[in-house]
């Protein structure tokens, strides 16, 4: 409102408030990266902040991985 986009707060409210109620429903096509994913989140977790890893490498590889079968 303060820039000008909205004429009120009840209009810029009505646009940014709005709610979508959707429902994630996980692949089952996709559990072992689902899977494979968690297990680089619990690494990352439990070695946050205490010396080198490559998590971040083997996250990559699996984004990597994802995309390229996405795309076939």
């Amino acid at each position: 409102m303060a820039a000008g986009a909205y004429p009120d707060v009840p209009a810029a409210a009505a646009v940014m408030g709005r709610e979508e109620r959707d429902v994630y429903r996980p692949d089952p096509a996709r559990a072992d990266v689902y899977d494979e994913l968690y297990a680089e989140y619990v690494r990352l977790h439990d070695y946050f902040g205490r010396g080198t890893n490559e998590v971040m490498y083997r996250l990559r590889a699996i984004r990597d991985r994802a995309w390229k079968a996405r795309d076939r």
